[in-house]
C-alpha cells in the first residue's frame, strides 16, 4: 500500500497513548501561556495561566478573586492582540476561574 506523504507526517504528529496527549497538551498550555502573559500588565501577567482552549473557549486561571477582577478589567485592550494570534483566533469566550494554588509557590 502506498501512503501520501502528507498522510505519513500527520500521522507522526498523533499522539500514540494518553501520556503523550497530556504531555503535548501541557507543553501547548504553556505556550499559550506565555502568549498570554506577554500582553498583560507585569503586575497581573504572573497571577495568570490558561487552562485549556477548547471550542472556542478559552479558560484562565487566575490566583484569587481580586486578580480575576483585575484581568477583567485588562481583557477589552488585551483581546484584539490575542486574537491576532494563530493560537487564541478562534477562541470567541473567555472564562475566569480563580485557582489559589497559583501563588502557593510564589512567597
Amino acid at each position: 500500500m502506498v501512503s501520501r506523504v502528507d498522510d505519513i507526517l500527520a500521522e507522526r504528529q498523533r499522539p500514540r497513548n494518553a501520556l503523550e496527549r497530556l504531555v503535548k497538551h501541557e507543553a501547548a498550555r504553556g505556550a499559550w501561556t506565555e502568549q498570554l502573559r506577554a500582553l498583560l500588565p507585569p503586575n497581573l501577567a504572573p497571577h495568570c495561566r490558561v487552562a485549556d482552549i477548547r471550542g472556542g473557549r478559552m479558560i484562565i486561571h487566575v490566583a484569587s478573586a481580586a486578580w480575576a477582577t483585575r484581568l477583567r478589567f485588562a481583557l477589552p485592550e488585551v483581546q484584539p492582540a490575542l486574537r491576532s494570534l494563530m493560537d487564541f483566533a478562534s477562541v470567541e469566550d473567555i472564562r475566569i476561574r480563580t485557582t489559589p494554588q497559583l501563588d502557593s509557590g510564589r512567597r
